[in-house]
This record gives C-alpha cells, structure tokens and sequence, in this order.
C-alpha cells in the first residue's frame, strides 16, 4: 500500500484519472526482470530480431497513406521508430488482415487493405510476418490467397496461412535465414471469426494443436535449423493477464522445442516470461499490443517493440542472450497518425504509456532511447 500512495504522489490529475481507469497500472509489474545466462557467454555469431504486434489499419490510417502515397505511404505509420527498426537484423509484424485486389479497401469488422502496403512493408525492412489471425478470412479464400501472393511479390516471407489447394503440412510454417541463423517460424490462430475456414488454409492454435505441436517438434529435430520460434494470435481482448488456456500452450510449445513465443491479439501489452525447459532458457511473451491501430484509449495505443539477440555458442547452440522491450504510443504528432517511441511523447499521454508499459513488462527490460541495444546487454555481464 505505501508503494502504491508513493507512486500516486507523483502523476497529474489527468494521469491518475488514467491510473484509476486502467487494470494495467498495478504497483507490482506484471513481470519479471529478465536476465539470460548467455549473455556474457563466448559466441560465434549474434543476431537481433525485432518483433512488433498487430498492423491493425482501420480507415484514418488507411486514409493517411492514400494521401501520402508520394510521402511514404503507409511508411507514414511508423517512420519514427524506423531507426529502431533498423537496428534489428530480422524484423517481424503481425499482418491483421488480408491484402486482397479483387476487393475494395475497408475496415473493421472485415478488414481489406491496399496492395501498396506489401511494398511498404519491404520498403521498411520486415523480414517476416504472420498472416495468422482472427481476420485472416475476412476477404474469404481469395482474399487469403492474395495476401499470400502480394507478399511472396515483394519478396516478404510469411507463415500461418497456406493456398487453397496447398495440402502440405510444412506450408504453414517458413524458414529465414540471416547472419547465418536458420529459424523456423510457425504462427496460428484462436479463431477466423466465425468465417468458415472451408479449405483448412489458417492453421487454428487450438483445433490444429496436434499440427502445432508437430511442427514445432519436426524444425527442433531438424540439424539445419538453429532455433523454433512460434507466433500465436490468442488470449482475451483487452486483458493484461494471460488466461490459463494461453499460459498452457505456451508451456506445451517451449516443452516441444520452441526458443521464444512471441504472441498478439489481446490489443494490449501482456507480461514476459523465462522458462527453463530442458535445460534451455526460453522466452514468451504473451502479447506485443498493437503496433499501428485506430483504436482509442492510452492502453490499446500503448505497445512494445520488442528487441531479442540470439546468439550461437562455441558449443554451436543457439541460446537467448537478451532482451529489452521500447514503449511506443500510437498519436498525432505533426498533423500525422504514427507511432512513436513513448519517451518521445513530452505530455500526459506519453508519461501515460510509460507507466503502462512499465507495470506490465518492467523498467528493468526497457530498452532505453539513448543508448544502443548492445550497448544495453552488456549491463546484463555485470
């Protein structure tokens, strides 16, 4: 309680209207400080991904990046993180929704956006994506097909979703390979929001758990794959706190050889957590937020970027050396709709997705703005 009244002793009204309003702000994060045994360990060679959550475009983003097609396009979004994103070797994002031409563009409930964004997507650097979620369907089978199609046009690798007439069960997941890291990604969904999934083409967290399973096991066997990495879209909108249901399956992917789960949906950030299976420190993150949205409200426009350097040892194991998580707000800065480091944000609402970010993931795993992600991991050695 005296940590409580502490903490509120420092907001502004406006802040503690918001502390009061939101089940995030709690006075005990929801995680941990996380630490991993290989960070000072000799290595051969490191990678950094990056990991974002939902691309959520509703009509005033889609809008913005029509009118600014010549500017950057959908690029718009999120040009002031882009130097964060650069820092990674291997970005990832959650595609919500399909790319589809035989329709027009449209927002929620059903999602359509314009072709545009593959190239905008590619033009910024995402090296993988996950087509896997609850408006994978929203255009229908041809919809799903044409995302796919778009992607594979731009040269961008995506996982969770297969072609209509594609029955083989590896199609579902994707190999990247950078700096020499092999990775094996694999994505699923809780749900295609009650459309029909009548060709089997959206691989179900739940439904196709056995599949999940399966294919997670098959990479982590596999000698030419250096690590598993599972991205599921899952849990209760709106909710800090994972389910039981989400904790448990993430359990049984670490248990069948998963590294890192990295998971999206909720619309809001949830906690991170080390696991030691095997032997082997592993990772889950259980949602990212969203990364662009037209949602309202500090907690669904607050999110994280997350940072994770793997590294490969001279035992030839590939292993987590670290991570650390940036706040970011979704506002207007400018007269643009964005995304924006949170710290960059010198008002109410970006001390607001500070403190949110902070008691769901820990000030201790905030990747500060001034220094390097490297640079950071070295505090880990100490």
């Amino acid at each position: 309680m005296k940590a409580a009244r502490a903490r509120k002793l420092h907001l502004t009204p406006s802040l503690a209207l918001l502390a009061l309003a939101s089940p995030a702000l709690h006075a005990a994060p929801l995680s941990q400080p996380l630490r991993f045994s290989a960070a000072c360990a000799p290595r051969t060679s490191e990678l950094t991904l990056t990991a974002v959550g939902d691309l959520l475009l509703h009509t005033p983003l889609q809008r913005q990046a029509a009118t600014l097609r010549s500017q950057g396009g959908f690029t718009t979004l999120w040009n002031h993180i882009q130097p964060w994103l650069d820092a990674a070797d291997l970005r990832y994002a959650n595609l919500e929704g399909p790319i589809s031409k035989s329709a027009p563009t449209s927002s929620y409930p059903q999602f359509n956006y314009a072709p545009a964004l593959a190239q905008d997507l590619f033009t910024s650097g995402f090296s993988i994506l996950s087509t896997s979620n609850n408006h994978s369907l929203d255009q229908g089978s041809r919809g799903a097909n044409e995302t796919l199609s778009a992607l594979d046009a731009v040269g961008i690798p995506h996982t969770g979703v297969r072609e209509k007439t594609d029955t083989a069960l590896d199609r579902w997941s994707v190999t990247t390979e950078t700096r020499g890291f092999r990775l094996k990604w694999v994505a699923c969904t809780f749900s295609t929001n009650g459309i029909p999934d009548r060709y089997h083409q959206v691989l179900d967290c739940y439904r196709d758990e056995a599949t999940v399973l399966q294919l997670i096991r098959e990479a982590n066997q596999d000698p030419l794959i250096d690590a598993v990495l599972v991205t599921p879209h899952w849990g209760v909108e709106y909710q800090f706190k994972p389910e039981a249901r989400e904790k448990s399956l993430a359990r049984r992917m670490l248990e069948a050889g998963a590294l890192a789960v990295i998971g999206a949906h909720p619309h809001v950030l949830q906690p991170m957590e080390k696991h030691l299976v095997d032997g082997r420190e592993r990772f889950v993150i259980y949602s990212l937020g969203n990364f662009v949205s037209g949602q309202t409200g500090t907690s669904k426009r607050t999110s994280t970027l997350l940072h994770l350097q793997l590294v490969k040892t001279r035992e030839g194991n590939t292993e987590i050396a670290g991570v650390r998580a940036l706040p970011m707000l979704m506002t207007t800065r400018d007269g643009r709709i964005g995304v924006s480091p949170a710290a960059d944000i010198k008002n109410q609402y970006g001390e607001a997705a500070l403190l949110v970010h902070r008691n769901v993931l820990h000030p201790e795993n905030e990747l500060a703005t001034t220094r390097t992600f490297r640079e950071q991991l070295q505090d880990d050695c100490r």
